[in-house]
């Protein structure tokens, strides 16, 4: 056993000044949002939301897939996930603002992993933090932990908090 120094407990002096939430509309991205919130308070950071609209159908939620808009015409299913994107962000920057917590609003497309990890690791977004859900609306196969929130903790070089 190795003896413990007091000088190897340092803390760290980087204070969180960003927190990205990902948002999809599902319970567990809204606790994830709460819990941002709530750790904003305390730290005094700002919270950015991210909603990605998915390039690869496969990776939509479920409940999007099964609307015939969507498996019909790709431009209704991107119109419909921007609608719902805009609607999702909508919902938590007013909750961001009920609780005085500044929050800024990001949409994007692509494959929703990997276009998290690259917002995070630009230094210009000065992204200290991810929290994240443990899934989202995504297929009901992923049972254990949604393949986005896996993804992203397994690319990232940011610290992740994920909710359950």
């Amino acid at each position: 056993m190795t003896s413990l120094r007091k000088n190897n407990f340092k803390l760290s002096k980087n204070k969180v000044q960003k927190i990205l939430v990902p948002l999809d509309g599902s319970k567990f991205s809204i606790r994830a949002l709460n819990y941002a919130i709530n750790l904003a308070k305390f730290t005094h950071s700002k919270i950015i939301g991210i909603f990605v609209i998915p390039s690869d159908a496969s990776t939509a939620p479920i409940d999007v897939l099964f609307d015939p808009l969507s498996a019909i015409n790709p431009v209704g299913y991107e119109a419909k996930m921007t609608k719902l994107g805009h609607k999702i962000l909508e919902q938590a920057e007013n909750r961001c603002i009920q609780n005085k917590t500044p929050f800024t609003k990001i949409m994007s497309s692509g494959n929703p992993s990997i276009v998290i990890v690259k917002y995070t690791e630009r230094q210009r977004n000065n992204i200290g933090l991810i929290i994240m859900g443990s899934r989202g609306r995504g297929h009901a196969g992923e049972i254990l932990l949604g393949s986005v929130s896996y993804n992203v903790i397994h690319k990232s070089k940011k610290p992740i908090m994920i909710i359950k």
